[in-house]
């Protein structure tokens, strides 16, 4: 198996087609996506627990991958450069991140695009331990906030991906002294949250659902609430492939998309609030009442969207751009790392 991912288990309605050992020419997103093809299944990279995989486990959670005859098989991976790693090899065929993955990925040489929305706004919050002489301050405030992480220590899921571009570009606009913040390597969800209490790193990016979990838990608490700000900052991700899979899997892609949209529209149809608790609960492990936060009328089940943007994700690609996580030149916006074979 590559070293960084892992079959993910005790998902009690998700169809696992392949076990065993992941190679480059395995039956689970093999280097020419013929046998996956074949046999409708679908590989994707899965970090586990966290909300950005609402989507895609509710589709298959409720069989609307299955309606389309999609088997989806998830293989948990650590970070964005394991996913990124796996998805050009062939151990994996779909993925999940920021622009800036895709933008990093083409300027290396990698023929990857987004063909499926999965995140259209920012949702990150600095978490601090619960004890942490950083103050919380006012989401409008958030910029104050920003600058009182000046020579602290700073976990993000990975270095030179997604949310380092998005912390150096809120620091930008805060006027922080980005020099004076040690960026660490933390990893995501359940490392992250570990991460902060140890007391390696002052603060950490909050998301669904390590924030959630964690303030309920009495561990850390919100710091800087930019969600809450009002600010339009933009943070867009997206379901991407390399080229050749999509070119060689066209109706799966779109077949795919659409079962993301019907996940999609179903979190976001207040009659499913009860049903979508008592998944999360259940299948994420969360505290019930930390799902009826994520979940109901003041919820975050909202920023899921189908849609790629292609002003949010310029705005992106800029953003990163001017955090240096991914070169100048040569240019990439949206027309380059979106693939054209889907509709809608």
């Amino acid at each position: 198996m590559n070293p960084g991912l892992r079959r993910v288990p005790g998902r009690t309605a998700l169809a696992v087609a392949c076990i065993g050992v992941l190679a480059l020419t395995s039956a689970c997103g093999g280097d020419d996506g013929d046998d996956s093809a074949d046999s409708g299944t679908v590989t994707i990279a899965n970090f586990a627990g966290a909300g950005i995989t609402v989507p895609d486990q509710i589709a298959a959670e409720k069989g609307f991958f299955k309606d389309r005859g999609i088997t989806p098989d998830f293989v948990q991976v650590t970070s964005a450069g394991t996913q990124l790693a796996a998805l050009t090899s062939g151990s994996i065929d779909v993925a999940q991140n920021a622009v800036s993955q895709v933008m990093a990925a083409q300027q290396q040489g990698q023929d990857v695009q987004f063909f499926c929305g999965g995140i259209n706004k920012a949702w990150n919050v600095v978490m601090v331990k619960d004890d942490s002489d950083i103050e919380t301050v006012d989401p409008t405030d958030w910029k104050e906030g920003i600058k009182a992480l000046e020579g602290k220590t700073f976990g993000l899921d990975s270095l030179g991906a997604g949310q380092e571009a998005y912390f150096r570009s809120l620091a930008d606009q805060a006027g922080a002294d980005i020099d004076s913040i040690e960026l660490v390597a933390v990893g995501t969800v359940g490392e992250a949250a570990a991460t902060l209490n140890s007391g390696r790193v002052d603060a950490i990016f909050g998301y669904p659902f390590v924030q959630q979990s964690e303030v309920a838990a009495g561990n850390a608490r919100v710091a800087v609430d930019m969600v809450k700000s009002g600010e339009q900052l933009p943070y867009h991700t997206g379901y991407f492939a390399t080229t050749k899979w999509l070119e060689a899997n066209a109706d799966r892609a779109q077949d795919f998309c659409d079962a993301i949209t019907e996940a999609d529209d179903y979190l976001q149809d207040d009659a499913n609030s009860a049903d979508v608790v008592s998944y999360l609960a259940d299948d994420f492990g969360l505290d019930e009442a930390v799902a009826e936060q994520f979940v109901g009328p003041d919820g975050l089940t909202a920023i899921f969207s189908p849609e790629l943007d292609c002003a949010a994700i310029d705005l992106s690609a800029e953003q990163a751009e001017e955090a240096k996580t991914v070169a100048s030149d040569p240019t990439i916006r949206c027309a380059e790392m979106i693939w054209d074979g889907v509709d809608g």
